[in-house]
């Protein structure tokens, strides 16, 4: 994960006949030639849960909260956000960091606020933050989005779809490279919605009506094409906007 990217970038120097892959993240400075880095294209599948989120709020209210303040959880928010506003310019979007990925607690309590404020679907991008927040969708009788996995099993009735990182996919592809002999050390790799990389969830279709489905499907091809530019930051976004 990202977090690590100064640990691994420290012992690439220090063994460099190792080869290492890096998630999420990319070295500091020039990337070392015995460094993968396996990127994701977030803000694509952000912005299908966002398209979702916006088709199926209906207090035109919806939440979002992040763990920490990055580039990785950006794509994550200005994704979702964009999704949110193209599906439904009239939806008004409450975005909140937690300063955490562990605080269960906390992102329990900064939902309920949400939720007393009639926000009715929350996307949270917070490690176990999430799981609180899916907590509190469940006793408030709200929405949820799941990230990074198909988080619908925590609670089948209240999330809605999940924004999908496939890491699987890029470790198996890495992985087929090296046994392959067709490896190439000191890449950086965006798994991108064309490459299976990123997604919704496949349970989507239990709570999301099919017209929706059918529309989210019909942008991710727009996507894929390029005729869909989805931000990553603030000011992709407001460029977006205009």
């Amino acid at each position: 994960g990202f977090k690590l990217q100064a640990a691994i970038t420290e012992a690439a120097k220090n063994y460099p006949e190792q080869q290492f892959a890096l998630i999420d993240e990319v070295c500091e400075g020039e990337q070392p030639e015995n460094v993968t880095s396996l990127l994701f294209e977030d803000n694509a599948s952000a912005y299908l849960t966002g398209l979702i989120a916006g088709k199926m709020t209906e207090t035109n209210k919806v939440g979002f909260i992040g763990g920490m303040e990055s580039d990785a959880i950006g794509k994550f928010d200005y994704g979702f956000r964009a999704g949110v506003k193209a599906a439904n310019p009239d939806a008004e979007v409450m975005v909140q960091y937690a300063n955490s990925f562990s605080d269960s607690a906390l992102g329990k309590t900064i939902a309920n606020q949400m939720h007393s404020k009639n926000v009715d679907i929350i996307f949270t991008c917070a490690g176990a933050v999430g799981i609180g927040a899916i907590e509190a969708a469940k006793e408030n009788g709200k929405k949820a989005i799941g990230v990074d996995q198909d988080q619908s099993y925590l609670a089948p009735e209240n999330i809605i779809t999940s924004a999908m990182k496939n890491i699987d996919v890029a470790v198996l592809e890495l992985l087929s490279n090296v046994v392959e002999g067709n490896y190439k050390g000191g890449e950086i790799i965006i798994n991108t919605l064309s490459m299976d990389g990123v997604g919704i969830a496949p349970t989507s279709n239990k709570n999301v009506p099919p017209d929706v489905l059918e529309y989210v499907t019909a942008e991710a091809e727009k996507i894929k094409s390029g005729d869909i530019k989805v931000p990553k930051n603030k000011e992709e976004f407001e460029q977006f906007n205009k």
